[in-house]
């Protein structure tokens, strides 16, 4: 490793190398330490409150995680006929409806919390996370751009985690 390497790399010398990796090192650690934060917040609040769930919202979200525990299987469109939870064993079963309700829980937590304490996702909030969308996928932002135009709900998908993030931050700010 010296400047030639550096260079290879599209960097001036060794020690701008130097400095491209510590800020990455940095920069990595500091988003695991947010995640392990966040993870711990949101077992805190999601094991503090025991209230009765609407079936209806644990429903749909135990619809959603069979989903997404079976990729493999067919188009959701192809399950008009059949449970969600088809060809699923009773432990898997149990995970999922175990994993809907601690996210609906959470949901209706982080909505109280950002209702009471007046936190909204501004439409600024949202362009920026579809900027940051778009740049995962170069040359291709065209595309993805006009998929957000057409589907109010992939922008709506996008909200979800930054209110989530809102709240987070605010819990940390009071801490």
């Amino acid at each position: 490793i010296n400047n030639d390497f550096a260079k290879s790399l599209g960097l001036d010398d060794l020690e701008a190398l130097k400095k491209n990796v510590k800020e990455q090192i940095i920069s990595q650690h500091s988003m695991q330490s947010r995640s392990k934060m966040k993870r711990e917040i949101l077992d805190l609040l999601a094991n503090s409150l025991d209230f009765q769930l609407p079936n209806t919202l644990v429903e749909q979200e135990y619809q959603s995680v069979c989903i997404a525990m079976k990729p493999n299987q067919e188009n959701v469109n192809d399950q008009k006929n059949k449970t969600y939870d088809e060809g699923m064993t009773k432990a898997e079963k149990d995970d999922a409806l175990t994993i809907s309700k601690r996210r609906v829980r959470l949901g209706l937590i982080l909505a109280e919390i950002g209702r009471l304490n007046n936190i909204k996702v501004e439409e600024k909030d949202t362009q920026n996370a579809m900027m940051q969308e778009l740049q995962r996928y170069p040359g291709r932002e065209k595309e993805i751009l006009e998929y957000f135009k057409k589907n109010p709900e992939a922008q709506n998908q996008l909200s979800g985690p930054i209110f989530e993030d809102k709240i987070i931050d605010f819990i940390i700010e009071l801490a």
